[in-house]
């Protein structure tokens, strides 16, 4: 079965990264969350994809520089506009969330996917989902930063982890040194799959590693991905890829 994995939650109806989008998701059907992690000043992990406040909230500043508290001042609905052009979930009190208050709501039966957006945050990462025993077999961490991925692995080699690919690097040099580093998974991007998949995906399987890919909303693509052995999809749309691919 190829999982749902819902892109920083249901993020095409809700702000990005909030527990409003990771509620929409689940309860559209994902399999999985996939989202992001910074580290902030104090120390925390901080859910957010940029490296600095303002594309996502009505703050602003470096993650890296702020204190969660700081970050959790900003309005995380602020910026997000409805297909009407309105901002439906300005002032409704949605904030950046902690990895931890992520963890701490995930259902039991829903995986998580954790792309590690600063080289700092992994140790952090690692230490709360050893520190979750029941977590680590529906964890993944993922990253496009190799020496972040391979720090993860050596800090728990029993840990899902995968290497992300951007836009037209080699999946040939990704699955090589994904293998050779004993990673789980390698994840390009969904356009360097081609038009058939199939030769990439079962190339992987030989060797025993797992492909996911990135982004894709179109429901006759996923359905063509999952009938070649795709491991699972990350989606804006979890609600389409839950109906395409019923479980």
């Amino acid at each position: 079965m190829t999982l749902v994995v819902a892109h920083r939650g249901a993020s095409t109806m809700a702000p990005e990264n909030t527990m409003e989008a990771y509620r929409l998701a689940v309860e559209q059907g994902a399999d999985a969350i996939e989202l992001d992690v910074h580290l902030t000043t104090d120390g925390q992990l901080a859910v957010i994809h940029d490296d600095s406040l303002e594309r996502t909230t009505d703050g602003s500043g470096a993650v890296a520089a702020l204190t969660m508290d700081q970050i959790r001042a900003s309005d995380a609905g602020a910026t997000f506009a409805g297909s009407d052009g309105s901002f439906p979930h300005r002032g409704k009190g949605l904030r950046v969330p902690t990895l931890p208050e992520v963890i701490d709501w995930l259902p039991a039966e829903v995986g998580l996917v954790i792309e590690i957006k600063a080289r700092a945050a992994v140790d952090e990462v690692v230490r709360l989902i050893g520190a979750a025993d029941e977590l680590r077999q529906r964890a993944t961490v993922i990253s496009f930063d190799e020496e972040a991925i391979q720090r993860s692995r050596e800090l728990d080699p029993e840990l899902s982890t995968g290497l992300l690919l951007v836009p037209s690097d080699s999946f040939e040099r990704g699955l090589v040194w994904v293998t050779e580093h004993g990673h789980t998974a390698v994840h390009p991007w969904d356009g360097d799959l081609g038009v058939d998949p199939t030769p990439l995906i079962l190339q992987a399987t030989a060797y025993r590693c797992r492909v996911g890919c990135y982004v894709v909303n179109d429901p006759d693509r996923m359905q063509q991905l999952a009938a070649a052995g795709l491991w699972g999809l990350v989606t804006d749309v979890p609600e389409v890829a839950r109906q395409a691919l019923p479980r």
